[in-house]
Parts: C-alpha cells; structure tokens; sequence
C-alpha cells in the first residue's frame, strides 16, 4: 500500500511538472535561441534546447518545493493558534488541508518526507493532548512512532491514555511493543508498560520480558505492581525461575496469599538447579522453613495439578482421500470441447466464404457439412479420451492416499514453555516460536474448571535431554522459562 501511494504521489507531481518545465523552456528557447541560429546553425540548437529544458525542470521543482513548504508552514502555524484557543475542530479542518498540501504535487517522494514528518508530528501530539482521543490516533501514533521511536514524551502521554482506559485499538499492542524496544533502560516507561500488559492480563514473552525488566533493576518496584503481577503468575500457575523471583518478592513482603507458598514448592520442583537460579533456590528453602519434603511434594502437586496431562493423545490426522468430483468434472470437460468445436468450425467456415466464389452452393454445403461432422467426431472422441484420463489418474491418487496411522510415543517428555487461558494468544506465542526456528505446537488441557492452552517445543527421550535443550535455548534468548513435562501429541498438526 505505501508502494502504491509513493507511485501515485510520483506521478502526479512528475505530470505537472513535467507540463510546466516543457511550457518555460519551450519559451525560454523561443526567446534565447533564435539569435544564435545563425552563427551556430540550427542543428546545433538540439544541445542547448535539452539544456534550458533540463535547467526549466530543474528550476520547477525547487519552486513547487519552495511553494509548498512556505504554505505548509502557514497552516502549521494556524493550526497552532487554533489550539492555543482551544478551538479543536479548526485545528483538524487546518491540519486536514495541511496533509492535502503535503500530498498534493508540490513535492516529490523524496522532498516530501521533511514536510511529512513535520505534519506527522503535529498531528500526533495535537491528538494525545486531547482530553478523548478519537479512534484514529493509534494509526496516527503509530505512523508518528515508526518516524521518532524515540519520543519519550509522546510515548508517556499515550500510556497515560490507556492506564487512564481509553479504547484500545488493534495497533495498541504494537505500538505498547514498540515504545518498550525503544526506551529498554527508562524505568518510568517500563512500569507504565507493566500496568498496561497487566491491565490486559498478558503472560506472553514480550509482557514477561518487561516484567523481568522491572524486577533485574534493583529499583523499587510498588507493592501493588509486584502484587499484580504475583496474582497473574499464581492465576497462570507459572511453576519457573521468574514467578519464583515474584513469589519470593511478595512473600518478603508480607504477602499472605494462600497461593504463594504452594507456587514456591511448583518452582523449586520445576526448575532445573542452574547456577544461575541457585540463590532463588536458597532463598526458597529459607522461606519454607519448618516445611518437610513430603510437605512440599503434596504443595507441589496441587498447584501443578491443573498444568498435567489429561486424557491420551488425539490419533495424528492422515492425508484424506480425495473422492472425484464427477459431475463438475464432466461440466468443465464439456463444456471446454464445445468451444473448441465452434471455435474450429466458425475458422472453417470462414475459409468456405472466401473460397466460395470459384465452387458452387451445393458443394460448400458438403463440405460444411462434413468439416463440421469430422469436427464433432473429433470433439466427442477428445472428450471421451480425457474423461478416461482423469478417472484414472485420479482413482489411481486415491488408491496411493496413505492410510492414517498413528506411530507410537517414543520420546516420552517435552518442554513447556508457556500455558495460556486464551487460545489466541497460545497460537500467536506458537507462530513466534515457528518464526524462530523452534519445532513449536499447542495443547489444550481441561481442568476441573478452566482450560489451559499449553506452548510446547518439541520432544525428548529423557529428562536431562530436554534439560539440556531449554538451557541452551533459555541462553540464546529465544525463550524465556521452561519446565520438563510428559509428551502428548498436538491438537492441531
């Protein structure tokens, strides 16, 4: 679509311009080349023709330039006036003919960007000091953000929009991702984008970044933003080394969630003891203390009863055999020879008229006749040749069609890398996984009452195997926590 524009923008200023270089240097050259006519001679006026020619072009677009940017600012400055009046709706009739100036032929593709981002600007921040936002000013944020990622203003103002709940858009998420990319060490923003993702309560590895952005800092995080978080964590039934991190937080803190202590148990049984999360693991024993072994195992496994599996596997979908179609096959075919027919005796007869001079009525009738019939014959055996055709080659599909079968679990454990309410939100994390290379796929679980859209990777012959995988793969970045489960086949090939 931008293509597209850039092109229509191109060639409506190309068509006036190219008009009026043509007007003045065809004047130019009527009042400055006949002199030279005679002393040069008149086939060499070609040369300095093409030069006033060139220099006329030149000179148009540095006027239509010149023009616009001397309009546009007129108009930016109106609209300044009307909104320092509080006069918003001139202000949108003004930036409206401001944008039709921008798009109008007085610039090129390339001298408009300036002007563009200029208006773009403008705009955006006349929209976010709006006291309601209309619908249209994610796209333009959107637009004013892909041009200054770096804007903290502007990227504060529109947090305090949606904290303050105005409507959220479809560019909302991107535009929240995009602000977080760009301002990764203000913690200001951050937070902001952490009460965002948990007003929309996201557990998806963008959300989960931030939060684990907030937390790395050493900065104090407030109570009720570690509390929300810890709530999300404890609905989700997160059991990996970043929950723990919020567990433990919220439980130093006097948190008495009846969850708290039984989500500590899940992490300390679901996380592999890395160095990395040794200190966590402490800090979790020192927090349990007084509890025994058999305790925590029971702890454990009633907050990890709703993440289990349930039921056995759903049997692999075979490739279905394709059952031939005939009466739309013998439609088509019929269909095709009749025009092939009349097509052939339309040229025929053509041929006859043209000839039918030097040969009499009766044997042109023959001979008509007889192309026509031979024709016929023609189509019909054609026709006959190619149903025959095509029933065997499509009896001769359905007879390879593998038969569906379903291969035994030899690789009994996976890894469990995020589990959703939402089962949008299990195949976007999916896609992003596939994206990166990561043999990805989802399960549905059903609790006792909630259903879980489980995000698996792939699957093992052992424990320590898996290990292995979700470390290197926790590493390199391409996946936050993890936890080792048992293998069940995907609902969804």
């Amino acid at each position: 679509m931008e293509i597209l524009k850039g092109m229509g923008y191109l060639f409506k200023h190309l068509a006036v311009r190219l008009w009026m270089a043509l007007a003045i240097g065809s004047l130019a050259a009527l009042l400055v080349l006949p002199p030279f006519a005679g002393a040069v001679g008149p086939g060499w006026m070609i040369l300095p023709g093409l030069g006033l020619l060139t220099a006329a072009y030149w000179f148009t677009g540095v006027a239509f330039a010149a023009m616009g940017r001397r309009r546009l600012e007129r108009l930016l400055g109106e609209a300044n006036v009307w909104e320092r009046a509080g006069m918003p709706r001139e202000v949108r009739q003004t930036l409206v003919r401001a944008a039709g100036m921008v798009d109008s032929f007085f610039f090129s593709p390339l001298s408009r960007r300036t002007p563009a981002g200029r208006l773009l600007a403008q705009t955006a921040r006349f929209q976010m000091a709006q006291a309601s936002p209309g619908s249209s000013s994610d796209t333009i944020f959107g637009a004013y953000l892909r041009t200054f990622p770096d804007d903290r203003d502007a990227a504060i103002k529109w947090l305090d929009g949606v904290l303050a709940g105005r409507a959220l858009t479809r560019q909302s998420q991107d535009i929240a991702a995009r602000i977080g990319a760009a301002h990764p060490e203000d913690m200001a923003i951050q937070r902001m984008l952490a009460q965002f993702y948990l007003t929309e309560r996201r557990g998806d590895f963008v959300a989960l970044q931030t939060y684990e952005l907030l937390l790395d800092t050493g900065g104090p995080v407030p109570d009720s933003l570690i509390g929300d978080i810890a709530d999300l964590f404890l609905a989700e039934r997160r059991p990996d080394s970043l929950a723990l991190k919020v567990y433990l937080d919220v439980y130093k803190r006097g948190g008495r969630d009846k969850r708290l202590l039984p989500g500590i148990a899940a992490c300390c049984r679901m996380i592999h003891p890395s160095p990395l999360v040794l200190p966590l693991l402490e800090r979790a024993d020192e927090a349990m203390v007084g509890i025994d072994a058999s305790k925590r195992s029971e702890m454990a496994a009633g907050f990890l009863s709703e993440m289990t599996d349930f039921g056995p596997g759903r049997p692999a979908r075979g490739r279905p055999i394709r059952r031939p179609a005939i009466g739309p096959m013998i439609h088509n075919t019929w269909t095709g020879s009749r025009r092939l027919i009349f097509g052939c005796v339309a040229v025929v007869a053509d041929h006859l008229r043209k000839i039918r001079g030097g040969v009499s009525s009766r044997r042109i009738h023959v001979v008509r006749t007889g192309s026509a019939m031979g024709l016929a014959m023609i189509g019909v055996g054609g026709l006959v040749i190619n149903t025959a055709i095509h029933f065997a080659d499509t009896f001769k599909t359905a007879e390879k069609a593998p038969v569906p079968v379903v291969s035994p679990v030899t690789d009994p454990f996976t890894l469990q890398v995020a589990a959703y309410l939402n089962e949008t939100d299990a195949r976007r994390y999916v896609d992003q996984l596939k994206g990166r290379g990561l043999d990805a796929y989802w399960n549905r679980a059903s609790g006792s009452n909630k259903t879980w859209y489980q995000v698996r990777i792939s699957h093992f012959k052992t424990k320590a195997e898996a290990r292995t995988v979700g470390e290197d793969l926790k590493t390199r970045q391409l996946i936050g926590d993890y936890y080792v489960a048992n293998y069940k086949r995907p609902d969804i090939p």
